[in-house]
């Protein structure tokens, strides 16, 4: 086994650096969707999520008997878009999607996300437009790639407070705010803070094998390892609060890592054969 991974360590960079990038690939992948069922349905259901709002889903029937009764006692508009958004929080208590779906990611369906009995933002989001709809709102989803919130004719529910919309659900499809990708690396940062400490360990392995060459110190590899592993929990702290993030603790995790990656992947000191070891003591021994 040793040899193997030598030479899979020391093979020519064109077919051994896509190898590499392959498996750590297919590891994030899979420990981010050890379904890839889920994950087809959440890509397919993305590329429509208006498609998702549903008001004449049966199991919004009871729903709406117990709405409408504390809905006559506000007016239209943001009141009663409180009244349903503090409605559905009862509802549908808030649950990370790894905990309900085994997922980074996954946005559901009404019946799905009532079935489940918990959610995330998204399928929050998607009850609650539904319910909205069918109250005669004209409710639709946005998302700032971190949090997922209902925007009405009247005004919006579930909003976080100062975050800006990138992508809005349409009949047609998504229209996309492209200056709002820059949000893009405090979402993953967010993301990498809520996920499960043992999935990405499970993939900070994989890198470390990836990267690590034959001949590398005890001591570098322990300070590179070390590098990582800070660098990881230095996001993981900076971004647990994706309303108040620690900007520049997040910078530094990230830069930490990276610097990890370098020293991981920097060539080893050449080692000198056991013929010129010994030759080097023969002359010292003539001399």
């Amino acid at each position: 086994m040793a040899s193997v991974w030598r030479r899979f360590q020391t093979g020519r960079w064109w077919w051994r650096l896509p190898a590499k990038g392959l498996i750590v690939a297919v590891t994030v992948f899979l420990v981010s969707f050890p379904n890839p069922v889920l994950f087809g349905r959440h890509v397919q259901r993305w590329r429509h999520p208006d498609q998702l709002i549903d008001p004449d889903a049966p199991e919004l029937a009871a729903m709406r008997a117990e709405l409408e009764p504390k809905l006559a006692e506000v007016a239209h508009g943001q009141p009663a878009l409180k009244v349903v958004e503090r409605y559905v929080y009862q509802k549908v208590p808030y649950a990370h999607d790894w905990e309900t779906w085994g997922a980074a990611d996954f946005i559901p369906t009404v019946g799905e996300a009532l079935a489940m009995g918990r959610e995330d933002c998204d399928g929050r989001a998607v009850v609650s437009a539904s319910l909205l709809r069918s109250l005669g709102y004209n409710a639709r989803l946005v998302t700032d790639f971190t949090h997922v919130w209902v925007k009405t004719d009247r005004g919006e529910a579930m909003h976080p407070g100062p975050m800006k919309k990138a992508v809005e659900s349409r009949d047609d499809g998504l229209a996309i705010d492209w200056g709002q990708l820059a949000n893009l690396p405090r979402s993953l940062s967010y993301g990498c803070a809520v996920f499960p400490l043992g999935r990405e360990l499970i993939v900070l392995v994989v890198i470390v094998l990836m990267s690590i060459r034959p001949g590398m110190s005890g001591g570098r590899w322990f300070a590179a390892t070390a590098m990582l592993v800070g660098g990881l929990l230095g996001v993981r702290y900076a971004a647990r609060n994706p309303w108040e993030p620690v900007l520049w603790g997040q910078w530094l995790g990230w830069g930490m890592m990276l610097v990890g990656l370098v020293m991981m992947a920097m060539r080893a000191k050449p080692q000198p054969s056991h013929s010129f070891v010994q030759n080097e003591s023969m002359v010292e021994q003539d001399a």
